[in-house]
């Protein structure tokens, strides 16, 4: 029997209370009477809160963990990011919902939903003075069917961050400037050692500082990422959800009413020839 912390509890109810929202009753009757016996503190709540077992039970899924291939960055250079991600399952009206949630909530903006054949694809619309910044208005993520599989492919701008390497150049500059003059004996003897002093000063500077920038540059390419990643773990989610509750239905097979009468026909045969 599975033992869950009060906070583990609140979070699987507030998951599950999540997906009865976004999916009203589609997970209706697709359970796990496994997770149902381990848990049934948890079952006993949730009952009494009116939330749906099959939601309950997608919501533990969710919560041991969903393992999906690592996202693959892609070549988009100096000025973009891009990574490629693939799962199992199909994309319907309410996981779509769920994954625009997820993509505009990463994103801090909304979006808007196109359809094409055999692709589906977001694209941000923000409004105000966040359209005039490339790292709010070029963000884009591409659902795309390919031979059973999803290919998710999420892209975004980096010329936002980049235009902070403008200043270093200037400043790098300015500092090979004050080098050279050192060097063509353009400044006074009592110039030579304050003026080497900030030129080297701005070098160091300007080197931590394009440091700076590029752990910014990978931490938006990781987070774009981490957010393919989300996409797939929810995708696989509704697609072993949906796996799960296809066995339960093999599984269960209820005779027709012609099948039940053969039945009662030839066992009546069988006493009245004893």
């Amino acid at each position: 029997m599975g033992k869950l912390k009060d906070a583990e509890i609140r979070r699987i109810v507030n998951r599950a209370t999540m997906f009865q929202k976004f999916y009203g009753t589609t997970s209706a009757n697709i359970s796990n009477q496994e997770l149902e016996s381990d848990y049934p503190e948890l079952f006993n709540i949730t009952d009494s809160l009116n939330i749906e077992r099959s939601f309950v039970c997608e919501a533990l899924l969710e919560y041991s963990g969903i393992p999906v291939d690592e996202a693959i960055h892609l070549d988009a250079g100096f000025s973009n990011a891009e990574v490629l991600g693939y799962c199992k399952g199909e994309l319907s009206p309410d996981l779509l919902n769920e994954l625009r949630a997820q993509i505009e909530y990463h994103f801090n903006t909304v979006g808007k939903i196109s359809h094409r054949k055999n692709k589906t694809s977001w694209k941000a619309t923000p409004t105000g003075l966040s359209r005039l910044i490339a790292s709010s208005s070029s963000p884009e993520v591409h659902f795309e069917n390919a031979q059973g599989n999803i290919r998710i492919r999420a892209k975004q701008s980096l010329k936002t961050i980049n235009k902070w390497f403008v200043p270093i150049g200037f400043t790098i500059f300015g500092a090979f400037m004050l080098i050279s003059a050192n060097i063509f004996q353009q400044i006074g003897q009592d110039g030579i050692a304050p003026s080497l002093f900030v030129a080297g000063f701005i070098l160091i500077g300007s080197y931590f500082f394009s440091r700076f920038i590029q752990r910014r540059k990978k931490k938006k390419k990781n987070a774009l990422a981490e957010l393919a990643e989300i996409l797939q773990q929810t995708i696989e989610r509704r697609y072993k959800i949906s796996v799960s509750g296809e066995k339960i239905s093999d599984r269960i097979q209820i005779p027709d009413q012609d099948s039940t009468e053969e039945i009662e026909i030839s066992s009546s045969k069988e006493k009245l020839s004893s």
